[in-house]
């Protein structure tokens, strides 16, 4: 195997359960919120489309990085439908890829404010490639020694209530707890953990040219301690942002961006101030384009 992943199998594995980051990572969220919750599929007057890519540990052989393209369209009666397509490489000796796609169905409340309800169904292929790694215990039987792979399908729900000016909801993530069918010391524990977000956004107008964005992000499992991710950006003329983000005994986040007529391109750059031995840097680039329906209500442009 090309890469040499020392530490990372015993921080992604486990018994090669791999709590720790199953679901896909990504500090943008504040760009693309569909990916946190299936509930937003449908809630823009038009087509959002996106893509991101995301480096982690940036300077360590075999990092994890991830690339994924996704959209979603405001269907007529108040439905929605969305996809993700992804490709994650967790340091080389894991992957998953897979495709979710996703249907919607919005409420109004009133005029201005309404409750959504998505639901996606996800294919994910995942594979543990074991032939050649370099591990603290290489006589570990809970890591098996041949390229294993298996493929699942399971389901995605969320439901989120948004207005002009904000928006927030929760979501579930693997609602079945597909299982993987590699081997380890508990074949049953070898399966996806089911993973909780809420999330929240406010977006408050200063004046004419300035408005001020503020987002938060906490994830959950049953085996694993909430991470919590807060950020706040300010908004200049519609067009160029700054923001700054913090994770909690993890990272601190920078993120610039750019909103040119329907076209969106940001950059988040994480700086590592827990105790990652691996890597102090994290760079995340994402690019997306909005073909907007009609001249309406639009709550997160940009996104």
């Amino acid at each position: 195997m090309k890469h040499a992943i020392v530490l990372l199998i015993v921080m992604c594995v486990g018994s090669v359960s791999t709590w720790s980051q199953q679901q896909l990572r990504r500090s943008q969220y504040v760009t693309n919120a569909y990916l946190a919750n299936p509930a937003v599929a449908g809630t823009e007057p038009g087509t959002a489309l996106s893509s991101t890519f995301r480096h982690q540990w940036a300077g360590f052989e075999g990092a994890p990085s991830t690339f994924l393209m996704s959209g979603h369209r405001a269907l007529p009666n108040g439905f929605g439908v969305g996809a993700v397509l992804y490709s994650d490489d967790l340091g080389g000796a894991i992957h998953q890829s897979g495709l979710e796609l996703t249907g919607a169905y919005r409420i109004q409340l009133n005029n201005k404010d309404a409750v959504s309800f998505g639901l996606s169904m996800k294919g994910n292929q995942f594979v543990f490639d074991g032939t050649d790694l370099q591990v603290y215990h290489p006589n570990d039987e809970s890591l098996p020694v041949t390229i294993e792979s298996t493929f699942g399908v399971d389901f995605n729900a969320g439901m989120m209530v948004f207005g002009q000016d904000y928006y927030f909801g929760m979501s579930v993530f693997n609602l079945l707890q597909d299982k993987l069918n590699v081997a380890g010391i508990d074949d049953e524990a070898n399966r996806m953990l089911r993973h909780y977000h809420f999330i929240g956004s406010y977006h408050y107008t200063v004046d004419r040219v300035w408005a001020i964005q503020s987002s938060a992000l906490l994830r959950m499992t049953e085996v694993t301690s909430p991470q919590l991710d807060l950020n706040a950006r300010a908004i200049w003329n519609s067009t160029f942002w700054g923001g700054i983000g913090f994770r909690p005994q993890d990272a601190v986040v920078l993120s610039a961006g750019l909103m040119y007529d329907w076209y969106t391109f940001g950059y988040n750059y994480d700086i590592t101030v827990g105790q990652n031995m691996l890597s102090a840097h994290s760079h995340e680039l994402s690019f997306g384009y909005f073909l907007s329906t009609k001249r309406g209500f639009r709550a997160r442009r940009g996104r």
